[in-house]
């Protein structure tokens, strides 16, 4: 009897979600060429895929328990963590290596696999060899004027979905730079501690940026100099797209010069795309957890350490020193990934994303282009439909870049 009451309860909420989802979603599943052609690398490339019967099933045998789970592991790292890390005042440094340490990492990889099973997500790790003579010279390899470190600091990564911290996580298990404000939050700032994460303060002021850049120069050479703290990760495009491209890299990662590590995550989907891209975050999740096969591709890039050659030869990429190297690092994961690059400027995706979550007094932003009528956008568009993962969205160049703001 509990159980038929437990499966009653559970088919109930999940088809008012799936209908609050279909509800919230309208404008996107409306798609116009013309609206939507001008943001090709923010808008959904899914939903000539959504279908209401496709989601009921999955939403209401299985959707809710899902979540329920999904908080379940949270909760679990959340208090192992907690008691792993008693005794220790992350005030005065990072947790030595150690048993206690290791148990954390592995506290962290049996929790992240648990939970992108649960999701339905599974992912791959591959290690990739690139030669940077474009960018370097011939021979930089040999160069014996490069910086001799004991670790990579900084590793700068691709942001397509609310999955990328976990699978981060399980795959490399990288620090993080979070807002200096979750510094003091019960638990959660524990949980961040303990995986040598570093605090940035956050905020539109030019005090606030330069506290920033210092945060992270310093954390950068206490990396290659000690070695003793893993190296974070940086979203280094400050926002997420749809996973067909890159959007301009910030100047965090790349004004103190320092060596950094790219990589890049590839997502695989069917019915749904887990991008975070302009889409709000609960429809996402529970059309998310009403589906699964779900992939994630994870590439490691070789080493990538700036040099003289690169600021004189590339000159003319950049106004100043940090914008040539991180032109330099865009460049070639966009053509490692086989991404289109993005100069559209983030407000613009921000002024797009507002009106089509119908937010009130929202207005569509004239984004420059060169789609003509929608004609363009559209081709594409039906191609990416046609296609049942993103790595197909290789095609069609000269339609799925996004131009700069005049």
């Amino acid at each position: 009897m509990v159980i038929l009451l437990y499966m009653g309860v559970q088919a109930l909420i999940g088809f008012i979600a799936v209908e609050y989802a279909w509800k919230v979603t309208e404008r996107f599943r409306s798609v116009e060429e013309k609206r939507d052609g001008q943001f090709p690398q923010y808008r959904r490339t899914d939903v000539g895929k959504w279908a209401k019967w496709k989601f009921y099933p999955g939403a209401m045998l299985l959707m809710p328990t899902r979540v329920i789970l999904l908080i379940i592991d949270a909760v679990f790292l959340t208090t192992v963590v907690q008691i792993l890390s008693l005794g220790h005042d992350f005030k005065k440094g990072p947790m030595k290596a150690g048993c206690r340490k290791w148990l954390i990492y592995f506290m962290y990889y049996v929790s992240c696999t648990f939970f992108l099973l649960v999701a339905g997500v599974r992912t791959s790790l591959n290690h990739l060899e690139n030669d940077y003579s474009y960018y370097l010279g011939e021979g930089y390899k040999a160069n014996s004027s490069l910086k001799k470190i004991k670790r990579t600091s900084t590793i700068v990564s691709n942001h397509v979905s609310w999955l990328d911290p976990v699978v981060m996580l399980k795959n490399i298990r990288p620090a993080f730079a979070p807002s200096s404000e979750f510094q003091n939050v019960p638990l959660l700032g524990t949980l961040i501690n303990c995986i040598d994460s570093i605090y940035i303060p956050r905020g539109g002021s030019e005090e606030s940026k330069a506290k920033a850049l210092a945060a992270i120069r310093e954390r950068q050479e206490l990396i290659e100099e000690t070695g003793r703290y893993a190296p974070f990760l940086i979203f280094a495009e400050g926002g997420t797209t749809n996973g067909t491209g890159l959007i301009n890299f910030k100047k965090g990662a790349f004004f103190a010069e320092k060596a950094v590590k790219p990589v890049y995550m590839k997502y695989s989907y069917n019915t749904v795309n887990p991008a975070f891209d302009t889409i709000q975050f609960l429809p996402l999740l529970i059309l998310h957890m009403s589906w699964a096969c779900f992939g994630c591709d994870v590439y490691i890039m070789s080493d990538f350490q700036p040099n003289e050659y690169l600021f004189e030869t590339h000159a003319d990429k950049g106004t100043e020193r940090w914008e040539v190297y991180a032109w330099a690092v865009r460049d070639l994961m966009a053509k490692s990934g086989k991404f289109e690059n993005c100069d559209q400027p983030l407000r613009q995706k921000f002024q797009y994303e507002q009106y089509m979550q119908m937010m009130p007094n929202s207005k569509l932003p004239q984004a420059t282009s060169d789609i003509e009528s929608g004609k363009i956008a559209g081709q594409n568009y039906h191609s990416l439909q046609n296609q049942d993962s993103p790595l197909a969205h290789r095609s069609a160049k000269s339609s799925s870049t996004c131009q700069s703001e005049q």
